[in-house]
């Protein structure tokens, strides 16, 4: 005879292949990230502006003129350029400091000067660590308390049953 299974085990397989999908969309957008870094590291350096919208890529001397845990105002190349960016901690004053600006399609995706190394929010690859660290969490976190759940609701039927 085969026994139907419990709502309990109804729900958590529901449960799990929900946390599946979340888990499965995230790993695609981890994906879709790292091509995006790839096309940046294999794009052409830009002939002319590098401010145009054209798929290339080009390292310029900039110079700080303010930086907060939310914007990055620079000088490159004698223009004034605003970079959204997401930083926390203390933030130094960085007024004149000389920096090296990567732009990408016209955008400033990365900065490195003295004591200032970060991407910012235009750079394609800036969340691929954690939507693949998100990803795994989904498929394997939720599997593995469902298989201890589904455990120990055995033990304790076997308990009951032993009784």
């Amino acid at each position: 005879m085969v026994r139907k299974p419990s709502a309990n085990v109804q729900g958590a397989l529901a449960l799990l292949s929900l946390f599946w999908m979340v888990g499965a969309g995230f790993l695609l957008a981890s994906w879709r990230s790292g091509v995006a870094e790839q096309r940046v590291r294999d794009a052409p350096v830009c002939s002319g502006d590098p401010f145009t919208s054209a798929p290339c890529r080009v390292t310029l001397d900039a110079t700080m003129v303010a930086l907060s845990s939310g914007s990055a105002q620079m000088t490159v190349g004698g223009r004034d350029v605003t970079a959204v960016v997401s930083l926390s901690g203390e933030i130094d004053d960085v007024r004149g400091r000389p920096v090296r600006v990567t732009l990408y399609r016209g955008k400033v995706i990365h900065v490195d000067g003295d004591r200032l190394n970060f991407d910012t929010d235009a750079a394609p690859a800036t969340h691929h660590t954690n939507f693949r660290n998100f990803g795994l969490f989904f498929i394997v976190g939720p599997a593995l308390m469902i298989a201890f759940t589904l455990v120990w609701e055995s033990v304790k039927e076997r308990r009951a049953a032993g009784r």
